[in-house]
């Protein structure tokens, strides 16, 4: 799971100030060489220098990323500060040393559309670098944004797109639902769900047991009440380095209470920023 890639991401990582414990001793395991390209990786990162703090990743890091925008655009697309930290410890292994930093945060809470602060435990490997240690820092989307009204409604049922992630051969969708209408609305957006790029190419979603691929009350089937809310996510399993010119989702099926048939959200074609 890619570590801010979406707002339950996020709630996963949140500890309470009091029980972050400092590691004994608190630098175990780090060199001066590694403590000072993980403290410099994460001052580029709080001041907002993605170029820098892109320069500091490892070459497959950098390979996944592409660029030091792409990397801005996943930090952009959730709002996301860190706005102090703390390397609590770490342990090195014959594949290199991971350690763990205590880091006050600021973000965007998809869910409710506010911004929101924490403290987090974030691991970040740093690993033989042509030059001297680099940083490995996965669980990110290579790319993220969030869309423009992008917004599908039927009868005062309503869906909106929150938040685009593409990740290695899929696509992840954070989506809020509205019931404004009268009467409870069921959605099983696991059933005839699609999405389609500019070319017609199908896409569809994926469908496991990992709460990281899958959401198990979009899955299940959400019955949302009269003026009730959900936000959720809905992954498409896509090429390796999808880079659609646009896409169409259709979110189906779902149905209201006493209705004959039930209905889609399509949310119609969507272009996708350059970057």
């Amino acid at each position: 799971m890619r570590r801010f890639g979406t707002s339950r991401a996020i709630g996963a990582a949140l500890v309470l100030c009091a029980l972050v414990t400092p590691l004994a001793p608190a630098l175990a395991g780090l060199t001066s060489r590694e403590r000072t390209v993980l403290r410099s990786y994460l001052d580029a990162l709080s001041a907002g220098r993605f170029g820098a703090a892109y320069a500091l990743l490892s070459a497959d890091e950098r390979r996944y990323f592409g660029s030091g925008e792409n990397l801005a655009s996943v930090y952009r697309a959730d709002g996301l500060r860190i706005l102090g930290y703390r390397i609590l410890g770490s342990e090195t292994t014959g594949k290199g040393t991971v350690a763990v930093v205590s880091e006050h945060i600021e973000f965007v809470d998809h869910a409710h559309s506010a911004r929101a602060s924490a403290v987090a435990k974030v691991p970040y490997a740093i690993v033989a670098g042509a030059n001297g240690p680099v940083i490995r820092d996965p669980g990110h989307p290579w790319r993220a944004y969030v869309p423009v009204a992008l917004v599908a409604e039927h009868n005062g049922f309503r869906a909106t797109v929150r938040k685009v992630s593409f990740f290695t051969g899929r696509l992840e969708f954070v989506v809020s639902f509205e019931n404004r209408s009268d009467v409870p609305v069921t959605v099983l957006p696991y059933g005839r769900s699609v999405l389609r790029d500019a070319n017609g190419a199908a896409y569809h979603p994926v469908a496991t047991r990992l709460p990281s691929l899958t959401d198990k009350t979009l899955y299940i089937g959400l019955r949302l009440p009269s003026s009730a809310e959900y936000t959720g996510f809905i992954t498409f399993a896509t090429p390796d380095r999808f880079r659609p010119r646009s896409l169409r989702l259709s979110l189906a099926p779902a149905l209201a209470d006493g209705a004959d048939a039930p209905f889609a959200l399509d949310f119609g074609a969507y272009a996708i920023p350059a970057g």
